[in-house]
């Protein structure tokens, strides 16, 4: 079997380098459409493995403890997790959880090879990229997202190293690189976003992700493995290319969760706007930064290792607390809120409320990651930023809960196909709508007013045993 499986990838690889486009000449930047940046990212401590040790205790996050899933230890294991994003850094294996396994031989990425051509830039199309974020100008975008769904290893200074629980702990990891970032030569001070004798490419076009796809769909339907593939990327703008990889994709038994993008009112981003996806809407705790109650986290004090209430629609004040002044004016009924930049359904651009599925954390979420080369005005910043601990806003961390809690139901219904599991995830969400008042809490990005839309959250708050529920009434409907 192994050998049979061994040629198959060599043939897959052989048919890969035969369909890649020729080099394209530009004299315009390059279309990189598909973007993962989050809204807003926070530094919260340096990673410190000066004296690496093993793990003395694991800590259950505030984003996992509210989506219900602290119980599930062995959450999705015997299930594939495809991570199709930007690859993980370097020296992962110093943050992924070591209880997590990571298939670093399925590990695939596709990028181009761009250099300055006199006129423009020529882009070679790269097939064997890899799934390693560059060290120098690269992002942690999908070390982050990967460590949301198994965890990660928590080692800052004068701090005992724990591991910090992931929803689906043993879920199994494709790392894919779908997207990646090029700092480039650029002679032409004159040519757009030429600063310092460099330009900066960043994100990924059709080929690139629709390989990814396709790879992904390949290793399903070769090795009848059940994988979840999570997307934390998209787009202003359809592609019919990217739409066809999906559903051909899903007809092999795969299953798709993508964010609902951050452009707020505006619109969802594709491909998470497609009718057959399951998009993530983006949300948080209305006593993030504070904990509730007032509780005592590893010290230092860490706000989002403390605990969730059970009960959601459990009343909380967060003004009140900061300031403490009473005032029932900011009186929360509900502990969950919709961040003002998730993603909603545009009428106008042919999206429906149906289309948006589920919401999920995606306001503050710590984890591994490693800030992207950027031009600050003055100079070139980031350039082999250290891994470090950040907490990052943004749809693109909605998706990978998401992705988790579908792996998890997944280990207990394996056959359950693209439409099931919507229907399962959307039954479950039900059962916490978000509430249309508004919500206050605190957030020194976004103020402190979020007012709520029953459709704009999708169909509710998404959790691990809600989304059992509704497997478990789905599965009872198919067999009555």
């Amino acid at each position: 079997m192994k050998k049979i499986l061994l040629v198959s990838i060599i043939l897959l690889s052989m048919l890969t380098l035969a369909i890649v486009p020729t080099a394209i000449s530009t004299t315009t930047e390059p279309d990189f459409k598909y973007n993962v940046a989050p809204t807003q990212e926070l530094f919260e401590e340096a990673a410190d493995f000066t004296t690496p040790s093993d793990p003395v205790g694991t800590y259950v996050p505030w984003d996992v403890d509210i989506v219900n899933a602290e119980n599930y230890l062995n959450g999705g294991e015997g299930i594939y997790v495809a991570v199709i994003d930007t690859g993980l850094v370097w020296n992962w294996p110093l943050f992924v959880a070591p209880t997590a396994t990571i298939r670093t031989d399925l590990g695939k990425g596709w990028s181009y090879d761009i250099v300055w051509n006199g006129a423009g830039f020529t882009e070679t199309p790269n097939p064997n990229r890899g799934f390693i974020t560059k060290a120098y100008e690269g992002s942690g975008h999908g070390t982050h997202v990967t460590c949301e769904i198994v965890g990660y290893k928590r080692s800052t200074i004068g701090v005992p190293p724990n591991i910090v629980q992931g929803v689906a702990p043993k879920a199994t990891i494709i790392p894919i690189l779908g997207l990646d970032t090029w700092l480039v030569n650029c002679p032409d001070p004159n040519y757009p976003g030429c600063h310092a004798g460099k330009v900066l490419f960043r994100g990924g076009d059709d080929w690139m992700l629709c390989s990814a796809i396709d790879y992904v769909a390949y290793l399903a339907e070769a090795n009848g493995w059940k994988i979840i593939c999570t997307n934390s990327w998209g787009s202003s703008q359809p592609s019919p290319a990217i739409r066809a990889s999906i559903d051909n994709a899903i007809t092999k038994g795969v299953i798709f969760v993508f964010s609902a993008g951050n452009a707020g009112m505006a619109q969802m981003g594709w491909p998470g706007a497609y009718p057959e996806v399951i998009s993530a809407a983006g949300g948080g705790w209305t006593m993030q930064y504070l904990g509730y109650p007032p509780s005592n986290p590893p010290s230092p004090y860490r706000w989002y290792l403390s605990d969730v209430p059970e009960n959601l629609n459990t009343k909380n004040n967060p003004i009140e607390q900061i300031y403490g002044v009473p005032n029932n004016y900011y009186d929360n009924n509900w502990q969950i809120y919709l961040a003002t930049f998730s993603g909603r359904p545009n009428a106008a651009l042919g999206q429906s409320w149906k289309d948006l599925d589920v919401c999920a954390p995606g306001c503050y979420v710590v984890g591994p990651y490693k800030p992207e080369a950027a031009w600050s005005g003055t100079a070139w910043a980031n350039l082999n930023a250290p891994t470090a601990y950040y907490g990052l806003w943004g749809t693109s961390m909605a998706a990978p809960h998401v992705a988790g809690v579908a792996a998890i139901v997944a280990q207990y219904y394996p056959t359950f196909n693209q439409a099931d599991m919507e229907w399962a995830l959307k039954q479950g969400a039900k059962r916490l709508p978000l509430s249309s008042d508004t919500k206050w809490l605190y957030d020194q990005f976004y103020g402190v007013e979020f007012p709520n839309n029953d459709h704009d959250a999708g169909s509710g708050w998404l959790t691990a045993d809600n989304a059992l529920f509704g497997a478990f009434v789905f599965s009872r409907h198919q067999t009555s």
